[in-house]
This record gives structure tokens, C-alpha cells and sequence, in this order.
């Protein structure tokens, strides 16, 4: 066993024997522990979500639709656009519902990780529909990022 205890390691009976004062302390000590180890991970993982969801307008800039062979007068970057959007909406509320089943730390790490591979899937794709499907499982994905929104 650590030194110092993790957050697995509290149960009611830690808090049950201890006076108001000291229960507010260690509650306070807790929330402090959560916010230096957790918050900086997700934040930059929100920064790389939110990176990641504006670079298709940059690869449009850099010729995008030229080498998918998708007509630029027709609607085809749009469709791209769309088709993130349609999972990313749908699924927010069945994930959440899945988090309440499965431990957060597996859920959470299993969708970055696929959600990575849809990134990296996306970056080495060579036609429109690969695009748009990378694009599809990519909204499923991040959408339970940020759990109960």
C-alpha cells in the first residue's frame, strides 16, 4: 500500500468517526487532491478535443476537398461538418448512462483511445467516405467527453 491514500481508499466509515470540522477538512483535502491531479489532464484533453475539431477547417484551407476529389461548389465539406455533429448530439445521454455502469476511469480512457485512433484514422484517409465515417465515430466518441453535460 502508498503513502498516501487515493481517492478508492476513503469509504463512510472514514468520515463517520470524525467531528463536522474535520470531516469539512478532509473533504476540502480531497476536492484539493482531485483538482491538481485531474483538472490539468482534462483540461488539456479538452484543449486537444477543441484543436482537433477546428483543423478541418485549416485542411479545407490547404486543399482538403482537392485531394478527396470532392466537388468545392457542391456540399461535400458540409456533409464532413454535419456528420461529426449528428453522433456527437445522439449519443451524449446513452454515454452518460453508460458511465453510471461502467468505472469512469475505464470508459473515459477507452473513449480517448478510440477517439485518438479516429483522429489518427482521419488524418490518413484517403476519400470522402473514410473522411465522413472517421468524422461520424469521432462525434460518437467525444461525445462522452465531458460526462453530464
Amino acid at each position: 500500500m502508498s503513502k498516501h491514500p487515493t481517492v478508492l481508499e476513503f469509504s463512510s466509515d472514514d468520515f463517520s468517526t470524525c467531528s463536522s470540522s474535520a470531516k469539512k477538512s478532509q473533504e476540502r483535502k480531497l476536492l484539493l487532491k482531485l483538482d491538481l491531479h485531474v483538472m490539468p489532464i482534462l483540461f488539456l484533453l479538452f484543449l486537444i478535443s477543441f484543436v482537433d475539431r477546428s483543423n478541418i477547417a485549416n485542411a479545407r484551407i490547404e486543399g482538403l476537398e482537392k485531394s478527396l476529389h470532392v466537388d468545392p461548389k457542391g456540399n461535400g465539406y458540409n456533409v464532413c461538418l454535419f456528420s461529426f455533429t449528428i453522433p456527437f448530439v445522439l449519443f451524449e445521454v446513452p454515454s452518460n448512462i453508460i458511465l453510471k455502469k461502467v468505472p469512469p476511469m475505464i470508459w473515459l480512457s477507452g473513449i480517448m483511445i478510440c477517439w485518438g485512433l479516429c483522429t489518427i484514422g482521419q488524418g490518413l484517409t484517403q476519400s470522402f467516405g473514410g473522411l465522413v465515417t472517421c468524422r461520424a465515430l469521432m462525434g460518437f466518441f467525444e461525445s462522452g467527453f465531458v460526462p453530464g453535460k
